[in-house]
């Protein structure tokens, strides 16, 4: 496989696909204001509401006017997001999932209750933190380190150092929690296209 880049601060937004965009971006983006165009018209006038739920995946929201647009939206978060701990689970490629991290519940994240803020928790033997970004429904984790010094098994503290490391590249991740379940996903989405490697994780109750 392609190795990965090198570390970086700050990493860029994807090069295709959805990303951080900003207001003077417009004007200089035929492609982004015709569509921004097309959004006030698919607001404009009287509008309908429905939804549509398929198990194992979030619960949509479609408006639509009497033009016939159809506005899509979908929930990348549930609402008590920062009051779950995220258990990481295993690491995934594509649809196939690796073994579970021996340390279980003692691999974990804890977001803050905002969206720019901190992660800490835990990677097996030691306590981490990190700042944790959120973009619409990408994330990016900087500046990760560990703030203990414990020894464990061999086995857990390579995953943790596995884990570590990754976070400690400042990866761009696109990210995606089940809205009426209690798992995530975090996808490696660095370049365009997605490599698909990243973490699946589940919800457990804060101690």
């Amino acid at each position: 496989m392609t190795p990965l880049p090198a570390p970086s601060r700050s990493p860029a937004p994807p090069s295709d696909g959805p990303g951080p965009c900003h207001p003077e971006d417009v004007a200089a983006n035929p492609t982004l204001a015709g569509f921004e165009k097309k959004v006030k018209a698919a607001f404009s006038g009287e509008l309908s509401l429905s939804t549509k739920h398929t198990p194992g995946y979030s619960r949509e929201l479609h408006v639509k006017n009497q033009q016939g647009y159809d506005v899509r939206l979908a929930q990348a978060r549930r609402a008590d997001f920062f009051q779950i701990r995220w258990q990481l689970v295993d690491t995934t490629f594509y649809d196939e999932h690796g073994p579970e991290f021996t340390a279980g519940d003692q691999m974990y994240f804890d977001f803050d209750f905002h969206d720019n803020g901190q992660v800490s928790g835990k990677l097996g033997c030691n306590d981490f933190t990190a700042e944790a970004t959120f973009t619409g429904t990408h994330l990016y984790f900087d500046d990760a380190e560990l703030t203990s010094q414990h020894t464990c098994s061999d086995k857990v503290m390579k995953e943790e150092a596995s884990v570590l490391a990754t976070l400690k590249k400042s990866l761009n991740y696109s990210y995606w929690a089940e809205p009426e379940t209690l798992s995530m996903s975090l996808n490696e989405d660095l370049a365009f296209p997605t490599r698909e490697r990243g973490f699946s994780l589940r919800g457990i109750p804060r101690r």
